[in-house]
């Protein structure tokens, strides 16, 4: 079997980890694989990728029809039996070069793109997500073949949205590696607060994910104020992910605002499953997601979870068992959540054996990797049938 997959970087989000975790797991199994990236990342996981030694093509030109001539230029070297692309600028100029050559494709659909919340961004051009969302509607219509959503949620957004029948989708959850740290955590608290220079008998609450709009720090950060007003909080605030088109936004609002509660910026980091087992709450407030691997990535690490109420979460999380839910950007909620979890070491206790148990059930990674392999074994015998 020879794939080609398409995507725009190999940079720091969840699509690239998963899709990377999935490379490996093909070499493995002896499957050909090329990757072709739109460009460049100096933060992520492009080194990794190179030395592990994967076949990797940087699309040599800088201009979008450029790009689309370029990729059909190495489907029709490499002969791929199927090509997956994945986030929106490599998937449409994957799907554009349909016209200049014929292949199977298949395009993974990660993300809520065109929930109206995103609207309230005011870095948003309205113009710009309308005309965006033209183009997917229309090029999504005639030139892809199958569809992956990587929840319901999300397939229900773009049958909506786009208008994408139901028939060419198949819901396959991404998955994530064991956390082998997790029965370390007592040790590794105290090696990383000795790191970050932080209090060991504090408990760690943590976030994990780039400084976007869409991570919702702010919201965060204002639930501390709330609770600072109201308790002696014994805890350290550790953010983890890369800086992003808010990161102005929250050091302003750090620098207007006086923090009792020790704040660690730690950026992006190669080693976020250490620091999730050493945390004790994890918190991800989220405007929209089409996933949260991140999410995942905490309950593999055996954390308690106070999470957005938004709908593909709840397909993440079991409410009230390993997660508390609070309304979207609804900040005195996420206080009095955090604050509840704080307070209760055996609400802890019995939520991160909950996660635990859920991350096994629904998201461990050798099972989502099976589930792939067949989908393309699936979707290729069909393809031939047809043919």
């Amino acid at each position: 079997m020879r794939l080609l997959f398409i995507q725009d970087s190999l940079g720091t989000g969840g699509a690239e980890r998963s899709n990377a975790n999935f490379w490996y797991f093909l070499k493995e199994q002896d499957v050909d694989i090329k990757i072709i990236v739109l460009e460049h990342r100096n933060v992520g996981i492009e080194q990794e990728i190179i030395d592990a030694g994967f076949n990797v093509y940087f699309l040599k030109s800088s201009h979008f029809l450029s790009h689309i001539r370029e990729i059909a230029h190495v489907i029709k070297e490499y002969q791929p039996v199927l090509v997956h692309s994945v986030l929106f600028k490599a998937s449409i100029r994957t799907r554009l070069a349909k016209l200049l050559v014929q292949f199977t494709s298949v395009e993974s659909l990660v993300n809520c793109t065109y929930d109206p919340i995103r609207l309230s961004d005011n870095r948003i051009s309205k113009i710009a997500f309308y005309g965006y969302k033209w183009l997917d509607r229309i090029t999504a219509k005639y030139l892809i073949d199958y569809f992956i959503p990587i929840t319901h949620t999300v397939k229900k957004h773009y049958k909506k949205h786009l208008n994408i029948p139901l028939n060419k989708m198949n819901v396959i959850y991404r998955g994530r590696e064991e956390n082998f740290y997790y029965s370390s955590k007592y040790k590794l608290k105290k090696e990383i607060a000795l790191e970050i220079g932080a209090n060991p008998d504090n408990l760690f609450v943590i976030h994990v994910g780039r400084q976007e709009y869409q991570k919702g720090h702010l919201f965060l950060l204002k639930s501390i104020q709330i609770l600072e007003k109201k308790n002696n909080l014994n805890i350290n605030l550790l953010f983890l992910g890369r800086e992003g088109n808010t990161s102005q936004d929250i050091k302003n609002y750090i620098n207007k605002k006086d923090f009792n509660t020790p704040i660690y910026w730690l950026g992006h980091r190669p080693d976020v499953q250490r620091f999730l087992a050493a945390s004790d709450i994890f918190v991800f407030p989220s405007l929209y997601e089409g996933l949260g691997g991140a999410l995942i990535e905490a309950q593999a690490a055996g954390l308690p979870i106070i999470c957005s109420d938004i709908p593909v979460l709840r397909e993440v999380i079991v409410e009230n068992k390993n997660a508390f839910l609070f309304e979207v950007s609804n900040e005195v909620q996420l206080s009095e959540k955090l604050g509840k979890l704080i307070k209760d070491d055996e609400a802890r206790d019995r939520m991160g054996a909950k996660s635990i148990e859920n991350y096994k059930q629904k998201f461990h990674i050798e099972n989502i990797h099976n589930q792939m392999l067949s989908f393309y074994n699936e979707l290729l015998q069909t393809s031939k049938m047809n043919s």
